[in-house]
């Protein structure tokens, strides 16, 4: 099953360059260092502005919330063990800092869930038109937070399960059991309009 989620901004795909970004960033003098970190946050700073507006629907949280993660990645920079997966790294960082802004909004709010247990109301996390809604809504939360995620912001399968802590094979599960809803909903459909237009000429 292909789900047709809208067109998000796609992360650049130029991996050779971020890497040589990266070592840049990482040796030579300060202001060599920062004119190539300068490249590596023009490249992506559209795609996670864009993904955290997504999530949070707030623009002045989603512009805080990428300065936090463009600050981050430039602290721990020497600890990215591959440079080459920059835009992937970057992505679990800027989800993080998301995640810790709910958690803290859940603590201010004293509605906060176990730290393993949070879990995103993805519902009206991106623009969808209705049936993909309608779709979403028979999945649980966590199962929505994930396809979002896949679907929607181009998280890996093993990114998603790096960035919420779970197993891989758990988030498989969670994907394996939401595709099957939709895919029995959308063939309940499709057997509702045969047999609507069988009666129609019959």
């Amino acid at each position: 099953m292909i789900l047709s989620f809208p067109a998000s901004v796609n992360t650049p795909d130029d991996d050779a360059a971020d890497a040589e970004l990266v070592l840049c960033a990482r040796q030579g003098t300060l202001s060599e260092r920062h004119t190539a970190y300068t490249v590596l946050v023009t490249r992506y700073q559209g795609f996670v502005r864009s993904m955290l507006l997504g999530l949070t629907r707030q623009p002045a949280l989603a512009d805080d919330l990428t300065q936090d993660t463009f600050l981050t990645a430039w602290q721990k920079l020497n600890t990215l063990v591959e440079p080459q997966k920059f835009g992937g790294w970057l992505k679990q960082l800027a989800y993080r800092h998301f995640l810790h802004s709910y958690r803290r909004k859940q603590t201010e709010q004293k509605h906060l869930p176990e730290a393993g247990d949070v879990v995103i109301d993805t519902q009206d996390i991106v623009d969808t038109d209705a049936e993909l809604n309608e779709l979403l809504a028979l999945c649980t939360p966590l199962e929505r937070e994930i396809m979002v995620l896949c679907y929607g912001f181009e998280f890996t399968l093993k990114e998603v399960a790096e960035s919420r802590g779970m197993a891989l094979g758990t988030v498989k599960s969670h994907v394996h059991r939401a595709k099957h809803k939709m895919q029995q909903k959308l063939e309940q459909a499709q057997t509702g309009r045969v047999e609507t237009g069988s009666k129609k000429h019959g």
